[in-house]
């Protein structure tokens, strides 16, 4: 049974514009438990009449004085230095590898070698000390090399194997990886590659089949797919530029504990998340667990635990800010926030975005709102040129 990573997985309790946490995993399988719960729960709950989790009574959330448990350093005054936004032809290529391969007209080789970008559709099957462990094993997997989507060394490991060969790959998992059981352990994953797909030459035929006809010829396309690349990187710089005056926050300041209320409150709402479930398949909750998550409810509780920790490090951090900074709501601030994330997040109103919440969360969610506005207006804003951009890169390369 696969033992599931709660960081990539339980975060259904997190505030909304709380930073969640998730650990890369090393197969796509590792976050397909709580997916498909989700898409078989609606039937287990038709069938067997059980109401909705969303419709269960909620837990009150707990209140607390941020200061008690967070030592702010600076906040105000950030200097924050952005990145020229540029795109790169590698950056086009992958975007246009990205529609070749929606249109299915990647070329599919049942010879050959794989190489650096290809799709390699593969049989593996890791071991721990001469023992399969859990959610180790696939068969007719399709992976991108290059992707990064494996620990690291496995990808690097097939460029070069032919179709139809069987190779062992000798690799170790990062000492961080979420299961603590595979955590700095050597394994050996024994891999064959079926077959690969490639990119095919970019022509104008291709590029008119991709575009459904928008586009007829390759330096047209490449134009279109890279202005499109720049827009919704200038749309995305408020984002960057957010989490930037986020992480510095979290660099200058110190959290010396959490508030255990608030702690017991985030379990309980997941505990109660996945009762819900166990109880839409008829079936009794530890077994649950262990079904879809290959944990025991004491495991559970203790990753949830650490999870709900994770989720709640940016609150901390923006509460402890508006309290000193004396920053709060009024109820006009809260109406109009409330209906902005509700139209952010795809809510009919403000009101259905409190219904799917609590009221106390989107207040919550409001403020850390108003809170990163100051932030953003004590700090500065500038742009690295392109010189310095080159000279760092340079640095890092040596």
């Amino acid at each position: 049974m696969k033992k599931k990573n709660l960081m990539a997985v339980l975060m259904c309790t997190a505030c909304l514009t709380a930073a969640s946490v998730a650990p890369g995993v090393v197969f796509a399988e590792e976050t397909e438990a709580v997916t498909e719960a989700s898409e078989n729960t609606s039937e287990a709950e038709t069938e067997n009449g059980t109401e909705s989790a969303e419709t269960e009574a909620k837990l009150e959330r707990p209140d607390y004085t941020a200061s008690d448990y967070v030592t702010l350093g600076e906040y105000k005054g950030l200097v924050v230095t952005l990145d020229p936004i540029t795109v790169t032809d590698e950056e086009v290529d992958e975007e246009i590898r990205y529609h070749v391969q929606l249109a299915e007209a990647l070329e599919t080789y049942s010879e050959g070698q794989v190489q650096e970008g290809d799709t390699a559709n593969i049989d593996f099957e890791g071991k721990l000390d001469g023992e399969a462990f859990d959610g180790g094993t696939s068969a007719g997997y399709d992976l991108i090399i290059g992707s990064d989507s494996f620990i690291d060394g496995f990808e690097d490991g097939l460029i070069g194997v032919s179709v139809g060969e069987t190779v062992d790959l000798p690799l170790t998992f990062p000492e961080n990886y979420g299961n603590t059981d595979l955590a700095g352990k050597e394994v050996v994953f024994t891999v064959t590659v079926n077959s690969i797909k490639r990119m095919p030459e970019l022509t104008d035929e291709l590029v008119n089949t991709i575009s459904d006809g928008e586009y007829t010829d390759v330096e047209s396309y490449r134009k279109s797919i890279s202005e499109n690349l720049l827009k919704t990187k200038e749309d995305e710089k408020d984002s960057v530029i957010n989490n930037e005056i986020l992480t510095l926050v979290a660099n200058n300041s110190k959290i010396n504990d959490y508030p255990e209320e608030m702690v017991a409150y985030g379990v309980a709402n997941m505990k109660s998340f996945y009762e819900q479930y166990a109880e839409a398949y008829g079936m009794e909750y530890g077994e649950f667990l262990e079904s879809f998550l290959g944990l025991t409810a004491e495991e559970f509780d203790s990753e949830a635990q650490t999870a709900v920790k994770q989720n709640m490090q940016q609150e901390l951090y923006m509460r402890a800010i508006a309290e000193a900074e004396n920053i709060e709501l009024s109820e006009e601030e809260y109406k109009a926030g409330c209906d902005e994330l509700a139209e952010r997040y795809g809510y009919e109103s403000g009101d259905d975005l409190v219904a799917a919440y609590d009221e106390d969360t989107v207040r919550l969610s409001v403020l850390q709102e108003k809170v990163l506005d100051f932030l953003r207006e004590n700090a500065t804003i500038e742009e690295a040129s392109e010189t310095e951009t080159g000279t760092e890169a340079e640095t890092e390369a040596e």
